[in-house]
Formats: C-alpha cells, structure tokens, sequence
C-alpha cells in the first residue's frame, strides 16, 4: 500500500511539473468594414506576459485567414520559457495589406481584447515578421500604439518602406532591438539587394540594438530557419 501510494505521488508531481500547454483561441477582429480572422496563443490566465505580435507572409494573398495559425509557429519557442508569453497574429489579405491603416489599426484592436479579456495591461510587444511580414513590423513600429520592445525579421525586404537611412533616424524605429535573419540563397529577396539596405539601416542605429545573422545557405521560407538556424530564432526568446 505505501509502495503504491509513492509511485502515485511521483506520477502526481510528474504531471504537476510538466508544462501547461499553449491553447490557442480563434476570433474575428472587425476594423470599419474590414473583418480579421484572429488568434491568440496562451497558458490559462496570464497576469505579467510578454506578448508577441506575428506578422505574417503572403500580405497581399486572396486566402484571408492565415492568423488563425501563422501565430502557432512562435509557441514551440515559447513552451520552454519560465515566463508568461503571449501570442496574437491578424491576417492581411489582398487589399488590406500590412502597410494599410486599417489593418495597423486591426493589430491594435486585437491588442485591446486580449487586455479586456485577461484584465492586464499592455503597454510593450514584441514583434515577429516573416517575408512581407516585416513590413507589418514596420509599419506598427512608426504607427502602433504600443511600445515596442524587440523585433525579429526574417527573409524580409524593407526597401519599399523608406531608405535605411532615413528610416532608421524616426524615432520609434531607434526604440527597441532589431534583429534580421537574411539568407544568400532567398529566392524573392537575393541578398545582393537586402544586404546593402541592411547594412546601412544597423550601420546607424548600431551593433548592440541591430542585429544582421546571415547565412548564406538561408533560404526564404521560415521552415529553413527552424531546421537550420533553431538557436538565432530562440535566442530572440527571453
């Protein structure tokens, strides 16, 4: 009887000490007349989270619900941290693009029901991009009502934002960190054209707040960078 109730015991506390798992809840979120399928990624009821806002690929794209799980590819990341995380992602779609106000606005809003929901305060995100997606960091950088606190880009091209260097003297773009991964075998942005913009764009705002990881085997997709270069992604997760 006591050797049965030890082994109970220790499978008790195994299960205790496993990590809860992130569950994800779908929404729509509506901006005027435009109307974002949405999610969030979280563990019960978070009281002091780090929320992290995924922009994702495809801005432009005629499937309009790709934040309902583009947001899931951050929480392998987030399943070992010790702290409270977060994860919101909008979708873009075709017209309604990230460098939109509607859909900058959209964010915001989606940032406002996650406050409402768990009764907490958010006053900084951290931001994720991949491909055109980091036109969305861009975008929520210069026009967002949170502060942000650090940025990962990846296989990304901002040359249709601004110049670098007149980008990376605004204000809001010199707060917080910015970290790219850029590939040299990227077919849609080929680092002959990203590189020179990036160098420029860290070369103002300096080595400890602008990162550049380069590969030269990189490619464009976010599944090369997971299989390939799995520590620069969580070294950007606290």
């Amino acid at each position: 009887m006591k050797t049965y109730f030890l082994v109970l015991c220790l499978a008790v506390l195994a299960v205790a000490s496993k990590p809860a798992p992130f569950r994800a809840d779908s929404l729509t979120i509506s901006v005027g007349t435009f109307t974002s399928p949405s999610a969030v990624w979280h563990k019960g009821s978070p009281k002091h989270p780090q929320v992290y806002v995924w922009f994702h690929g495809g801005m432009q794209s005629s499937k309009c619900a790709k934040g309902y799980e583009a947001g899931g590819m951050l929480v392998p990341y987030l399943e070992k941290s010790q702290k409270e995380n977060i994860v919101v992602s909008v979708s873009a779609c075709k017209e309604n693009h990230w460098l939109t106000p509607t859909v900058l606005k959209t964010v915001d809003v989606m940032l406002d029901s996650v406050e409402a929901r768990f009764q907490i305060q958010i006053d900084t995100v951290s931001l994720v991009g991949v491909s055109d997606g980091g036109l969305g960091i861009a975008g929520y950088t210069l026009y967002g009502k949170r502060a942000v606190r650090a940025r990962l880009l990846v296989s990304t091209n901002l040359s249709a934002v601004s110049d670098a260097r007149n980008l990376s003297k605004a204000i809001r773009v010199r707060q917080g960190s910015w970290t790219f991964l850029q590939g040299g075998s990227d077919r849609l942005y080929p680092s002959n054209r990203t590189m020179p913009w990036l160098d420029e764009f860290c070369s103002v705002l300096g080595a400890k707040q602008c990162v550049i990881h380069f590969d030269n085997r990189g490619e464009h997709d976010w599944s090369w960078w997971t299989a390939n270069r799995e520590g620069w992604i969580r070294d950007f997760v606290p």
